[in-house]
């Protein structure tokens, strides 16, 4: 009794010591009120799940409601019998164990400590065992009592403390553990967790399941002892076998790409100045769906693992492009600059060492792939696949080739050339030669774009020039009515932001865009000439769940209804008819569809962009380092490397009943002119005429074939001038490579 006096005296004067402010290092008063445990942001999808979290700890708060009763049962059973009748400090313990530390000569203080004194060294103290240190604790929790209640208190501290596996607090540690919330953990989940919290190391129950399952049966005795269970309800506890569903906290979620982009996005926002993601407990919910999501990353890991498959068997690195990667990598330079090698003998050691040469193959020979699926009327993000791999040890994978990478689309890009030519009234049915047409630049040097096949033919309508993907129809088109500036106007109009090279090749695909902005720019097609920003996130909620930020769809005319439907109605022969048809031939899509094909120079590049009036969806194909390509178009083009996995991604889509998609009809605006036509002639049908199918015009383009204002040979605007869009006949940029066509 005289030590529990003693002691009572001395934090009386303790608490009158801080109350004037002069015990150093103790927590403000506004510190107390308001504490700031460190609290992980929560990334949610659409539909809910859980995608993604980011933390410095990983710690979600709960309230003391939705954590199930049975915690802080095993808490207080375990670590403080008379919580609920103490004030921050257990007399009868602090008395015990003072006299046991000063028998003993301990220099570092142990034991006694309460549920609240290890909420304040938790909250405001360091780790240390000092007797200094320790008054702290006792005058800082005896604060905490005075500002909060006990249930207040008990949150308080299941929210604060490490369970081990990098989980802070109960709701991070039941998802680690038990993949399920805290308000669902049962008698042995709760004492299986409150046991971590003695050692985290050693009773982590996914390291050591033996020591983990001792203890908790330890504290389920405990439980029954102090009357919070039955003895029947302890009994069957204890014969619980230890299940864990356990999810480490380095898993990298479900869209990892995705929610990468979403923390580089938010963190820079200036909507969220002062807030920090990594701190502050953000509920981010975004557009994406959990379900389209496994989709697309089931059909992009299917494509890329027969992709790779095919690359390997006929892959043969040439001699000079291996030596290049060598005196490009890491080690060589190193050997070089920093050892003092010899650069010939750098390069020899290193062509002769096998196992270190065949690794920097490997690494350079990686199929990527990215896939992303928009919603056309507001600009949702559906699924998202930047690369085949997210490595938190690899850089290189983390490149997302969603947003970051730029790539010729090749024959993707058409669509904006034939929809600029359709929107100046040249129907569809208007007939081009297929034949190569050689243009001289301003430095003298001769450019000829020809068809993938080398083949050549007549006149050809806009129509099956599309469909069949022709690029020697596509430049004649151009070059007689379009200027580079024109096609660079309409493709900025309908959502491509990238630069463009004002050149007659932009034509055929050769100005870089990301699949992200090809997609968007899709969603013109997709909804009636109209696109939408992309809408990754909906709203941003604080630790509070009052919204901080909140967005709404920002939606921009690109193309006139009556000319976007004319171009629908022909990107639907692609998958009818043209290069895209293998999605109805072998993959049996029977929805109303449209899309485009796109394959660039020896298969650097492959692309699909197919869109319904619910989804569009952009493939891209390919690898990091352009020098290396698909060694075929057997499987190296669009329609073979691209198109499988947006075909097997938008079956199954479709197929999932809960994700209520419908087999919906394009829109037809009111002043579209509806024609039958021969299929022999692609002419305006008589009575006898046989294959007829109907074409479609815009009001401008049926009153320009009215009065036989194609009757006449045209007027090239270029000039002959390959890379000038203003037609003076000097060339104002190099002409690059340009791309092939498609074949399916």
């Amino acid at each position: 009794m005289k030590v529990a006096g003693l002691l009572l005296v001395v934090l009386l004067g303790a608490s009158a010591v801080f109350g004037l402010g002069l015990f150093k290092g103790l927590p403000s008063i506004a510190e107390l009120e308001n504490p700031r445990p460190e609290l992980a942001s929560l990334v949610y999808s659409e539909d809910g799940k859980l995608l993604h979290k980011f933390f410095l700890k990983n710690r979600t708060f709960v309230p003391l409601r939705s954590i199930s009763r049975w915690t802080p049962a095993a808490l207080i059973a375990t670590e403080d019998i008379t919580f609920y009748q103490h004030w921050g400090v257990d007399l009868r313990r602090l008395g015990i164990a003072f006299g046991e530390n000063i028998i003993k000569g301990r220099t570092r203080w142990q034991g006694a400590s309460t549920i609240t004194q290890q909420l304040a060294k938790n909250l405001f103290l360091t780790q240390e065992r000092t007797l200094s240190r320790k008054a702290k604790e006792f005058v800082t929790a005896i604060e905490l009592e005075r500002t909060y209640t006990k249930d207040e208190i008990l949150a308080l501290y299941l929210n604060t403390v490490y369970f081990g596996s990098g989980a802070y607090g109960i709701e991070s540690a039941a998802q680690t553990y038990f993949g399920k919330p805290a308000s669902k953990l049962t008698i042995p989940e709760s004492a299986t967790l409150i046991a971590t919290l003695k050692n985290p190391t050693a009773y982590d129950p996914s390291k050591d399941p033996s020591s983990s399952l001792a203890r908790r049966n330890l504290i389920i005795g405990l439980m029954e002892k102090e009357k919070f269970i039955t003895h029947a309800q302890a009994v069957k506890a204890k014969a619980t076998p230890l299940v864990l569903h356990y999810t480490p906290v380095s898993h990298q979620g479900l869209a990892p790409y995705f929610t990468e982009y979403i923390r580089q996005t938010v963190k820079s926002g200036s909507m969220l100045d002062g807030v920090n993601v990594y701190r502050d407990g953000l509920t981010i919910q975004t557009t994406l769906d959990s379900r389209m999501q496994q989709y697309a990353q089931q059909a992009i890991a299917n494509q890329a693992a027969y992709l790779q498959a095919q690359f390997d068997k006929t892959w043969r690195c040439p001699e000079s492009l291996k030596m290049q990667f060598i005196k490009e990598s890491a080690r060589y330079k190193e050997m070089v600059g920093e050892e003092g090698v010899p650069a010939n003998v750098a390069l020899a050691r290193l062509k002769a060492d096998s196992a270190w040469l065949n690794n920097l193959l490997h690494q350079k020979t990686r199929v990527q792939m990215a896939l992303v699926a928009l919603d056309p009327t507001n600009g949702h993000v559906k699924a998202w696949v930047g690369g085949t791999n997210f490595g938190p040890d690899d850089y290189r994978y983390q490149f997302d080739h969603v947003w970051q990478a730029r790539r010729q689309p090749g024959s993707a890009f058409k669509p904006f050339v034939y929809a600029a030519a359709i929107d100046k009234g040249i129907p569809a049915n208007y007939r081009i030669l297929d034949q190569p047409l050689a243009l001289r630049g301003g430095d003298g040097r001769v450019w000829m774009a020809r068809n993938s096949e080398g083949d050549s033919g007549g006149m050809t309508t806009l129509r099956e020039a599309l469909a069949h993907s022709l690029n020697q129809v596509t430049v004649r088109l151009a070059y007689e009515f379009l200027s580079p500036s024109e096609i660079i106007s309409y493709a900025r109009r309908m959502g491509i932001s990238s630069p463009m090279q004002p050149n007659l090749s932009i034509a055929l695909g050769t100005s870089e865009v990301s699949p992200l902005e090809l997609a968007r720019a899709y969603t013109s097609f997709a909804n009636n000439g109209v696109w939408s920003d992309v809408l990754p996130v909906l709203k941003v909620l604080d630790k509070n769940g009052h919204v901080i930020a909140e967005h709404q769809p920002s939606s921009h005319l690109g193309l006139d209804p009556a000319t976007n439907f004319v171009m629908v109605s022909i990107l639907k022969d692609v998958i009818d008819r043209g290069t895209g048809i293998a999605a109805r031939a072998r993959y049996g899509l029977d929805m109303e569809v449209a899309g485009k094909t796109g394959t660039t120079q020896s298969q650097r590049d492959a692309w699909f962009a197919g869109f319904t009036p619910q989804l569009v969806t952009v493939v891209w194909a390919g690898f990091d380092d352009e020098r290396v390509h698909f060694t075929s178009m057997s499987y190296g083009q669009g329609a073979r490397a691209a198109l499988p996995a947006w075909a097997n991604f938008m079956k199954q889509c479709y197929s999932d009943a809960s994700l209520k998609f419908e087999n919906r009809y394009f829109p037809m605006p009111d002043n579209v002119i509806a024609v039958p036509m021969s299929g022999a002639s692609s002419d305006a049908a008589g009575v006898l005429s046989q294959n007829v199918f109907v074409e479609y015009f815009t009001p401008k383009g049926y009153a320009r074939t009215q009065v036989g204002d194609f009757n006449r040979t045209p007027q090239p605007v270029n000039s002959g001038a390959v890379g000038n869009p203003d037609s003076t006949g000097v060339q104002q940029a190099p002409v690059p490579q340009v791309a092939p066509a498609d074949n399916f």
